[in-house]
């Protein structure tokens, strides 16, 4: 039987692959074909985008959504046509819309361009397990006993749950984006969030969505919450230029003295972050490793906590959250914990500066998300290609190690491997800030037109 041969294979079927296999299609010709897998329930949203929750909204502006480089408008402009299209705040600003309707612009966005003329797009919703180098060139991709070749592969498996076997239902929850996860709570019964990013808000949210009055505790290892974007109208970037070969501690301070001086002309401190962003890939490339490995233990937290930041109506709702204490926050780690005859679960918190707490709660939830651990080496075909030696992890474990910003996987060797490449958060270890919108489509953009 002849495998079906494809000009180009893309693993994963969320923003970043949807995002790929769209700006491939317009590079190349009519009749060549693009396979696009995904194994997930829908095609485009992937993990990210694919919530049904309303109260989950995207924690970036919608003017900065948009699929393609070239077209910064698409997204606000489709979503003015959508009759359920969030109203504008009333303090002014940007929208910060529902992540379900990004999640369905990505849908209406494929589906235009899997009916369209030119080079065709062919989804195949299954996984693919095990990727091969032909003696030829080329790859053959494998599902089970189905296979299939491509010229090109790229692995676009996008954001991570927790690894597999870090949950025991129903007492604790390893993926938080798992349906059963909020299944039988007790509406009464305290829950413990552990990790207080952009994950353990969501879960909040949709705790008290589905009624849910109990106490909420979410612990971290600082016991931080992410930051706010400012309200109103979306201040410019203040302009940042850190030079070449700037150290981790130099940055920190070029950072603060550059907070101090917007601070100081009215314009709040999150510009400065705006503005140091599209440098932070230049900058991560030119640390050795000591240096991003001093980066992740001592900066990873209060970066994640300034970049990745809460819509404006979201924070407040957290704020009120606490202020009530409803939502109590603390700077802690999970210890032992056991279920408990009454079908609660008896908790150890290690307090940070020491001592303990000991709670019962109705479930624990992990929402450490894909910077908390290393589920990445559980997404297929990451297992059978690290097994085959066509890749490997990078030095810190962030992801697959690649040869530069279009994502070339390196071998066990340390070689590149022509036309076997990732995109997305798989090359943090290559790239650091590549997991939000604009970055990702800009890879896809450049290893498209390659």
């Amino acid at each position: 039987m002849t495998e079906p041969l494809f000009e180009a294979a893309v693993i994963g079927g969320g923003f970043a692959g949807t995002s790929l296999a769209l700006q491939w299609r317009a590079q190349l010709p009519p009749g060549a074909r693009i396979a696009l897998f995904e194994s997930g329930p829908r095609l485009g949203p992937g993990l990210a985008y694919g919530t049904t929750d309303p109260g989950h909204v995207l924690n970036v502006p919608a003017g900065s959504m948009s699929l393609w480089p070239t077209q910064p408008a698409s997204f606000t402009e489709w979503l003015a046509t959508r009759p359920d299209a969030p109203e504008a705040p009333p303090e002014g600003g940007p929208i910060f819309a529902p992540r379900q309707l990004f999640g369905a612009y990505l849908e209406d966005q494929l589906a235009a361009a899997l009916e369209g003329a030119g080079a065709a797009i062919q989804p195949l919703r299954q996984p693919v397990e095990a990727v091969e180098r032909l003696p030829d060139g080329g790859f053959r991709l494998r599902s089970g006993a189905e296979s299939w070749q491509a010229k090109r592969v790229v692995l676009a498996v996008g954001g991570f749950a927790a690894r597999s076997g870090a949950g025991e239902p129903p007492h604790l929850a390893g993926n938080p984006w798992d349906p059963a996860t909020l299944e039988g709570i007790d509406p009464e019964a305290p829950v413990l969030l552990v990790g207080m990013g952009l994950t353990m808000v969501d879960m909040l949210l949709s705790l008290r969505r589905r009624g849910h009055r109990g106490k909420v505790i979410g612990i971290s290892r600082h016991g931080w919450l992410p930051s706010a974007h400012p309200a109103g109208p979306l201040p410019p970037p203040w302009p940042v230029e850190p030079p070449d070969g700037v150290s981790p501690v130099a940055l920190c301070g070029l950072l603060r003295r550059a907070m101090a001086e917007a601070t100081a002309a009215g314009r709040p401190w999150q510009a400065v972050i705006d503005g140091i962003r599209p440098h932070v890939q230049r900058i991560w490339r030119g640390w050795n490793l000591q240096q991003r490995a001093s980066f992740l233990r001592h900066g990873r937290s209060l970066w994640n906590l300034h970049r990745h930041r809460l819509a404006p109506s979201v924070a407040r709702f957290v704020a009120e959250q606490r202020a009530s204490g409803a939502l109590e926050t603390l700077a802690a780690r999970l210890g032992e914990w056991q279920p408990a005859p009454d079908g609660t679960v008896s908790a150890t918190l290690r307090l940070r500066g020491g001592g303990e707490r000991q709670l019962s709660v109705g479930r624990i939830i992990l929402c450490i998300g894909p910077d908390g651990g290393s589920g990445w080496r559980e997404a297929a075909p990451v297992p059978a290609l690290l097994e085959a030696g066509l890749a490997r992890p990078d030095p810190l474990g962030l992801g697959l190690e690649v040869a530069g910003p279009d994502g070339t996987l390196l071998d066990a060797e340390g070689q590149p491997v022509p036309g076997l490449q990732a995109i997305g958060p798989l090359t943090r270890g290559g790239l650091w800030e590549i997991t939000a919108v604009p970055e990702i489509r800009s890879q896809a953009a450049l290893v498209a037109g390659a």
